[in-house]
């Protein structure tokens, strides 16, 4: 069974849905490909860009693509805990959990339980920007503020996976020193084999096998290597072999962020 951590498929769903004004987007675009790759279920977030979008769009990449979700039943189950995801598999439908990327948009407590209410149960509180929350991997030094205390609290008491993937080193150990459960960093490779900012040290590493949280290695390539000729499949093999032998089997899975269909903008996030 192959799970994929991270899919830009909301936000792609939406695209669609303005360019072509049809909900069958994962239908006509996806479906295939995630058929032919085996995998049983995933991650589909919402990402809006902190720098050109606003709440409006935000809320509204949630309506399409719920209402995407809805029409297409029949090869989608929108899954709101792990029983559902087992059921999705049972009948033969990729099991879908909702997810953000990035709640700069997110406007109050009241906000937060209406996602919740539709079906969220993933977030990552920053993409890579600095926000109210807290910081993301272009902006080092700012850490996690008041206002994402609050929101790690609030999401952990919801039941909400929470996502390390784009938060600052800063950010990312004050979440784990406060977090009471397992989280996840849904894509990101080795540090100590490409250092991009969006990869882990083998400290943060380790702090998640401490959390007994999991990662997923990404397809991205410039996260995979600097250089031209590993930017491919066996050097993404080589971070996963190296983390297995860091902090074991256990804690590794995979978060592809496979997202050429968005645009040629968004293939590095």
């Amino acid at each position: 069974m192959i799970f994929d951590a991270h899919g830009d498929i909301l936000t792609n769903m939406y695209q669609e849905y303005k360019k072509n004004g049809t909900l069958d987007s994962f239908r006509r675009v996806h479906l295939k490909k995630y058929q032919e790759g085996q995998i049983f279920g995933s991650i589909f977030v919402n990402f809006s860009d902190p720098g050109l979008d606003n709440t409006e769009k935000f809320d509204e990449i949630f309506e399409v693509s719920r209402r995407e979700l809805d029409l297409n039943k029949d090869i989608l189950q929108v899954c709101l805990n792990s029983s559902d995801l087992i059921q999705a598999k049972s009948l033969g439908k990729i099991g879908v959990i909702i997810g953000v990327e990035g709640l700069k948009f997110l406007r109050d407590s009241e906000h937060l339980a209406k996602l919740y209410n539709i079906g969220l149960r993933h977030a990552g509180i920053t993409w890579n920007e600095e926000n109210q929350f807290g910081g993301g991997v272009r902006v080092p030094s700012p850490t996690l503020t008041e206002a994402g205390k609050e929101l790690i609290m609030q999401l952990e008491k919801l039941g909400i996976i929470i996502d390390l993937a784009h938060a600052n080193e800063n950010t990312f150990f004050e979440i784990l020193k406060i977090v009471k459960h397992p989280l996840i960093v849904s894509h990101a490779n080795c540090k100590a084999l490409c250092d991009s900012p969006r990869n882990l040290t083998d400290e943060q590493l380790l702090a998640i096998k401490k959390n007994n949280g999991v990662i997923g290695f990404t397809a991205v390539a410039n996260f995979i290597s600097k250089e031209q000729e590993n930017k491919n499949v066996a050097y993404l093999a080589k971070h996963i072999d190296y983390a297995i032998k860091l902090i074991g089997i256990d804690y590794i899975g995979i978060g592809l962020d496979v997202c050429h269909y968005l645009d040629d903008l968004y293939t590095d996030t």
